[in-house]
C-alpha cells in the first residue's frame, strides 16, 4: 500500500513538474481551445437549393461534386415522385423536378435533405399552431421514410414566416429554418429559426463581383446562399421566360455555377450544409473543455449537455504544443502529425477523450 501511494506520489510530481516546465517554457502550451469553425476556417458558407429541380441534379450536384462542396437540397411533397416528373404552381409553367432516387442519391453522397412544404405555399400566419405542425411534419416524415435519415432543416416556402411559424417547426422537430433576407449570419446566430439567405435572381444578380464580395464578408461569420434552377441559355424554360420578359429567372448558368463553386473552393470558408454548420455551432457554444499533463503525453476532454446523438458533428480543437511530432488517439482524426509552430489543430466529438503523445 504505502509503494502504491509513494508510486502515484512520484508520478504526480513528473506531471507537475512537466507542466511547470511547459509554462515556464512557452505561457501558452498546453491551452486548448475549440476553433471557431471546422478545420479552423475563417468563416462558413452553405449552398442551399429550393423546389428539388432537375436541373440541380443535371448541372449543379456534378459540379458540386467537382470541388467537392456538399449542401442542402430541399424538395416539396407533392412535387416528388417515383420518376422525374413536372410539375408547377398555378398558372406557372411546369419544370422537370427529381425523383426519389435522385434524392437518395444525394443524400447517401453527403448532401443534406431539407424540407421545403409538402405543398408549395406560404405557411399561414393564421393557421392555427397545431395545424402546422401537422404540415410540417407531412413533409418530414415522407422524406425520413424514403431517405431513412433525419431531417433537421426547413427552407420556409417563399420564404416566409411568423413568429407562430417558427414555434411550429421547433415544435415539429426541425433545430434550423432557413428564410430570405439578403444577408450573412453571426457567427453565433440569435435565432436558428430565423436563418438568412442570399437569394441569387439571376445570371447577373448577384454578380460575380458580388459572389466575391459575399464570400470576403463571410470571415467570422456564416453566408447561406441560395439557389433554384440551373437552365441552358438554349433550353426551353429560358426560351420562354425571354418572351414574357421576366427579370429574376432564379436560374443560373451552369457555367457561371461552376466559377461561383470555383470561388468558394479557392476561398478560406468552410463550405457544409446549413445542418452540418448549425450543429457545429451549437456544440462550440456548449461544449466545455480541459487538458491535464503528464511526462509526454497531454490528455483533452471535451464535456457537453447536448444530445450527441443528435448533436454528432466532430469539433475542431487547437492546442499549443511543445513536441515536434505527436500521436493522436481517441479523435475523430487519430494518426501521427508533424506539429508546424508549436499549434496542433484536430477534429473530435463533444464528450470525448483524447490522447496526445509526444513521439520521435
Amino acid at each position: 500500500m504505502v509503494f502504491k501511494q509513494t508510486r502515484y506520489l512520484f508520478l504526480l510530481s513528473i506531471c507537475l513538474l512537466t507542466l511547470q516546465s511547459f509554462k515556464h517554457n512557452n505561457q501558452k502550451v498546453g491551452q486548448a481551445e475549440i476553433c471557431e469553425w471546422y478545420n479552423n476556417k475563417a468563416g462558413a458558407v452553405s449552398i442551399s437549393f429550393d423546389d428539388a429541380g432537375y436541373s440541380q441534379f443535371e448541372y449543379a450536384y456534378p459540379i458540386m461534386q467537382k470541388y467537392g462542396i456538399k449542401g442542402t437540397f430541399s424538395l416539396v411533397g407533392e412535387w416528388t415522385n417515383d420518376v422525374p416528373s413536372y410539375s408547377s404552381e398555378t398558372d406557372m409553367f411546369q419544370i422537370k423536378k427529381m425523383c426519389w432516387d435522385n434524392i437518395v442519391e444525394l443524400h447517401k453522397n453527403g448532401h443534406e435533405i431539407a424540407a421545403h412544404g409538402y405543398r408549395h405555399i406560404k405557411y399561414g400566419r393564421e393557421d392555427h399552431k397545431d395545424s402546422l405542425i401537422l404540415q410540417m411534419l407531412q413533409i418530414k416524415n415522407l422524406i425520413e421514410s424514403k431517405t431513412n435519415a433525419e431531417v433537421y432543416t426547413m427552407h420556409y416556402p417563399y420564404s416566409y414566416t411568423s413568429t407562430k411559424i417558427i414555434n411550429a417547426t421547433k415544435e415539429a422537430g426541425y433545430l434550423f429554418g432557413r428564410t430570405a433576407g439578403d444577408s450573412n449570419n453571426l457567427s453565433t446566430p440569435s435565432n436558428f429559426f430565423l436563418l438568412a439567405s442570399v437569394p441569387i435572381l439571376n445570371s447577373t444578380q448577384p454578380s460575380m463581383k458580388d459572389i466575391d464580395t459575399y464570400v470576403e464578408n463571410a470571415k467570422g461569420r456564416w453566408l447561406i446562399l441560395m439557389y433554384h434552377h440551373f437552365f441552358t441559355d438554349q433550353s426551353k424554360e429560358m426560351t420562354i421566360m425571354r418572351h414574357h420578359k421576366v427579370t429574376n429567372t432564379y436560374s443560373v448558368l451552369p457555367e457561371l455555377f461552376d466559377q461561383q463553386m470555383e470561388i468558394l473552393h479557392k476561398s478560406d470558408c468552410w463550405i457544409a450544409p446549413i445542418a452540418h454548420v448549425g450543429k457545429y455551432t451549437h456544440e462550440r457554444n456548449n461544449t466545455g473543455i480541459s487538458t491535464k499533463y503528464c511526462g509526454k503525453s497531454i490528455t483533452v476532454s471535451t464535456q457537453t449537455s447536448l444530445n450527441t446523438k443528435v448533436y454528432d458533428h466532430a469539433l475542431s480543437i487547437k492546442i499549443e504544443i511543445p513536441w515536434s511530432k505527436v500521436k493522436i488517439e481517441g479523435s475523430s482524426s487519430d494518426g501521427t502529425y508533424v506539429v508546424q509552430n508549436n499549434t496542433l489543430i484536430f477534429n473530435t466529438m463533444p464528450g470525448s477523450t483524447v490522447k496526445i503523445r509526444k513521439v520521435k
